[in-house]
């Protein structure tokens, strides 16, 4: 072990015990049940003009699951580290993603509204530093800045959320909210829970806000493992989950967030099918299932949403760290410079032929049971009794088994041109890069235990995953030059609108601005300027400095006044 390498452990021992001190807390607490609440309402049943604001935790089930599994992520993602980045700055890297797993505790712990918002914020700015990490590249710095702009703007609705929620039920405590959703009809429930999308589209890079997250891949892979799988992007599906009772009433928002999921995953899904470089399509792949977690918030079930945000967690992160093994490797991102490699990295390609088939739902993986999950769950919407009509139910029902075939084509097509074909030199993983792969990959196992499942559902999926995987291998070295193809490859074109029509925006609101404060605001100093001016000038005539000139306007003016007078008193 070098001396340098020496140096970077004591920031791993930092990481293990910050995540074994939220593992022991977290532990206990996975048996409660979710959004099961009792108790006196905190707030103003009427709504009173001075909410109360109160600190303290909300930790039940579902929280705990999350702060497990970002612990574990965070942890492994910081040991994989050590070695990837043998060449890199590590000490605020390392310190960074110590404060991203503690922003990301405060999200999902938290009891008070203002301390989720400032660890969404913490998380959203840690997320900028880290994919702009390689500052000296202007691909991390447009990243970086076009992550923290389009979450930020997003973030808006949460701040409005969160003052709407307040004023509503008199409280800013989660607990205190929940308890008052069951004990009375949600109030404000469309406008919360539109804010609340809002919020939720931005951070986990949903349609229409979803180019970012493709574009953060400048950053380093370790950092794209944690903000793909366990924090940034996950905190959305958990935050609508959470909130959950708060606006399931509204027809409306639920409408929205089922229309936003169906497009979002067919179209990510689409263009992870056509994508020529492993870390974007992955990434792709990430904002399509999402949507799927979204899916099953849209039919009100956040018991699914979570189960599938803790599965994805798990085999997304063992993707992208054997994705950043395979780069380390060849060099590069690119599939066309890799093909071969199950000879190269054989540890590597057993555990990412789990991950994908855990992506692609292949039993007994768990990513099959949590997929199953989900399909469950909206099918059974299209009863007439959920929170979206009937005919929008079967539409995400339909758009999630496309997903699901789509899902499994581009699991093997990627799988395909990264593992097989020519054999290339062998390159031994280190163990601590392969340590946190194999401790992913048998979790891909272990989660599924004792996972329920139905066997018609099941056999409607495995068909569903049995003829994506066929058309995958049939796509595999499609190199997508026809015209649909092309649209696809180039991701329908989004990154041009929002290039065009942003700065559009941006300008023609700025010569209105401009036009605004020349021709409003400065009319007036400007005519005060003019008016100065013009008195100015006609003093200076009046003063010519020639006493005799002065006397004879006096003389003239008292005569005139006298006239003035003595015709006015012959008038009366």
């Amino acid at each position: 072990m070098t001396g340098e390498t020496r140096r970077r452990w004591p920031y791993v021992v930092l990481t293990g015990l910050v995540s074994a001190a939220v593992a022991v807390w977290a532990f206990p607490h996975l048996g409660d049940n979710a959004h099961v609440l009792s108790g006196p309402y905190v707030g103003n049943d009427v709504g009173p003009a001075l909410p109360r604001l109160t600190l303290g935790m909300f930790v039940d089930s579902w929280s705990a699951e999350v702060m497990l599994l970002a612990a574990a992520i965070a942890f492994l993602v910081q040991l994989y580290s050590t070695k990837y980045m043998a060449a890199e700055r590590f000490g605020s890297y390392a310190l960074l993603i110590v404060l991203f797993l503690v922003a990301m505790v405060a999200v999902v712990a938290t009891d008070n509204l203002f301390v989720l918002l400032i660890g969404w914020e913490v998380m959203g700015v840690c997320s900028y530093l880290l994919i702009g990490h390689h500052w000296e590249r202007d691909d991390a710095q447009s990243g970086a800045a076009k992550a923290l702009l389009v979450t930020r703007a997003a973030d808006i609705g949460l701040l409005l959320a969160i003052l709407l929620l307040g004023q509503t039920y008199g409280t800013y405590s989660i607990r205190g909210v929940l308890i008052a959703t069951g004990h009375e009809h949600p109030r404000n429930a469309t406008l919360i829970g539109l804010l609340l999308i809002i919020a939720v589209v931005g951070k986990s890079a949903q349609v229409p806000l979803q180019t970012w997250l493709p574009d953060a891949m400048p950053g380093p892979t370790p950092i794209t493992a944690l903000i793909h799988a366990a924090t940034m992007v996950a905190a959305g599906v958990f935050l609508l989950a959470r909130l959950l009772p708060v606006f399931d009433a509204s027809s409306v928002a639920m409408t929205t967030l089922a229309i936003v999921a169906a497009v979002t995953m067919l179209s990510a899904a689409l263009f992870a099918l056509t994508q020529t470089d492993l870390k974007r399509a992955l990434a792709w792949s990430t904002v399509s299932q999402l949507a799927v977690m979204f899916a099953a918030v849209a039919v009100a079930n956040g018991r699914a949403a979570i189960d599938h945000l803790i599965s994805h967690g798990s085999f997304k992160a063992l993707l992208f760290l054997g994705c950043g093994v395979a780069m380390h490797v060849v060099g590069s991102s690119s599939l066309a410079d890799m093909g071969g490699l199950r000879t190269s990295i054989r540890a590597t390609f057993w555990t990412m032929t789990v991950g994908f088939a855990a992506l692609a739902g292949v039993v007994p993986t768990v990513g099959f049971f949590t997929k199953d999950e989900v399909l469950e769950a909206v099918h059974g919407a299209t009863n007439g009794h959920g929170a979206i009509d009937p005919t929008m139910a079967w539409a995400v029902l339909i758009a999630v088994a496309l997903t699901a075939v789509i899902t499994a084509a581009y699991s093997t097509r990627l799988w395909a041109l990264t593992f097989l074909g020519e054999s290339k030199e062998k390159h031994p993983t280190p163990f601590v890069m392969y340590g946190p792969l194999a401790v992913l990959a048998l979790s891909t196992f272990a989660l599924s235990f004792g996972k329920p499942f139905r066997l018609d559902v099941a056999g409607v999926s495995t068909g569903l995953v049995v003829v994506g995987v066929a058309l995958g291998w049939l796509l595999r070295q499609r190199t997508w030059t026809s015209v649909p193809g092309r649209v696809l490859a180039g991701e329908f074109g989004f990154d041009r609108i929002f290039s065009r029509a942003v700065p559009g925006v941006a300008l023609a609101d700025a010569r209105a601005v401009v036009w605004t404060d020349d021709t409003v605001v400065d009319a007036y100093p400007r005519g005060g300027s003019h008016t100065a001016l013009a008195a100015g000038w006609v003093m200076n005539r009046l003063q010519s400095a020639k006493a005799q000139l002065y006397a004879t306007a006096i003389v003239v003016g008292a005569v005139l006044l006298v006239l003035l007078g003595v015709l006015g008193g012959v008038g009366r």
